[in-house]
């Protein structure tokens, strides 16, 4: 599951749309997006040009599932002196946007907890 995150965060990082990288790379997007969903991996020919598409390493794209929970944690828990406008979750095939309340957080984090518990229970 960490090379799906490492996808998603790495791609997000370099503000490419799943489109844009899936056009980039020359697959379609339904490949990229089961690589993002864990679904599939990409094979290490394609994570290599992941890596120089997206200007990293191809560790960046397998390092462990710790870090990158780590960076996702960044992406998913943003601050409100780093983001004033609204709290936004994109992915799944769903957007969610929240305003920047202390209910807007809390509703925000639930999300989060539910999906890092359902993404535990699948790799049980």
């Amino acid at each position: 599951m960490a090379v799906a995150a490492n996808i998603r965060l790495q791609r997000k990082k370099a503000g490419l749309t799943q489109i844009d990288l899936a056009e980039k790379l020359g697959v379609s997007i339904a490949t990229l997006r089961r690589w993002e969903a864990g679904e599939t991996s990409p094979t290490g020919t394609r994570i290599m040009e992941l890596a120089k598409l997206l200007h990293i390493s191809p560790d960046e794209i397998v390092s462990d599932e710790k870090e990158a929970a780590k960076e996702t944690s960044k992406l998913l828990y943003p601050s409100r002196e780093e983001n004033p406008g609204m709290l936004v979750f994109e992915g799944e095939g769903t957007r969610i946007e929240l305003p920047p309340t202390e209910k807007g957080y809390e509703l925000f984090n639930k999300l989060v907890e539910n999906l890092i518990d359902r993404n535990k229970n699948q790799q049980a």
